[in-house]
């Protein structure tokens, strides 16, 4: 662990932040790469990633301290101290995904089609993101003698951190290797497997507490998102590949 990467008496960079701004620059760039191979305005798609980036991280870190109010109801300026970590990716994909929308509207854009064009790179991006969870110590898993040792917590804990950003570097994989699944369809697949991939992690995490039927409220939400994947899939089944 290294949640800090480098501190001097004027300011501090903390290995979490590089890291979800890393999974930023790199997503941002394959994205409009790749847009102007697929004829999109590659300037609007963009801006179109910044604001969807600025609405996304405000509505993980709104997800998250609702969920652990009890961390922050006695030191509340600890909900604006992002690099302590504390997003839920949940919370950004529904925040993003209605401000994407929106965006997308007014520029008179394919919602369809740019959500395919993303959904390969919002997993690529979750990976780079749960590097920087794994040096900060957080999203740790649970007790285990073939683990780790983490010294903020003291004890080896099973580096769950790692598996995921390896399974999710597997979903882009998977993603970006079926470039024919358009009309949506890329993602409603991308939402079926980030869902099933998130549920079977949090049998690996040592941080999350039974929500229902002992199951996390994570474990429920990604079987929300894995119905309105296979909701998508099938609504979205038969037909052609939509054009920006």
């Amino acid at each position: 662990m290294a949640p800090v990467l480098y501190s001097c008496s004027l300011f501090t960079i903390y290995t979490y932040g590089v890291f979800v701004a890393a999974a930023f620059v790199v997503a941002t760039w394959l994205i409009t790469r790749q847009a102007a191979r697929e004829g999109f305005d590659a300037e609007i798609i963009g801006n179109f990633a910044i604001f969807v980036l600025v609405s996304g991280i405000l509505s993980a870190r709104l997800f998250y301290v609702v969920l652990n109010w009890e961390e922050f109801s006695s030191a509340p300026l600890e909900i604006v101290k992002l690099h302590h970590g504390g997003l839920v990716w949940f919370g950004g994909l529904i925040g993003a995904a209605l401000c994407a929308v929106v965006f997308l509207k007014i520029k008179r854009l394919s919602v369809p089609a740019v959500a395919d064009l993303c959904a390969p790179y919002l997993a690529l991006a979750q990976g780079i993101g749960r590097i920087g969870c794994f040096f900060n110590g957080c999203c740790y898993g649970k007790p285990s003698v073939h683990g780790m040792f983490f010294p903020a917590h003291g004890r080896i804990l099973f580096p769950s951190q790692i598996v995921d950003a390896l399974t999710l570097l597997a979903v882009y994989m998977i993603l970006r290797l079926l470039p024919g699944q358009r009309a949506g369809r890329l993602f409603g697949l991308y939402l079926i497997l980030a869902g099933l991939q998130r549920f079977l992690m949090e049998f690996m995490r040592g941080d999350e507490r039974p929500f229902c039927l002992s199951l996390s409220i994570y474990q429920w939400i990604s079987l929300g998102l894995v119905a309105a994947g296979l909701m998508v899939y099938a609504l979205t089944w038969g037909r052609r590949k939509i054009v920006p």
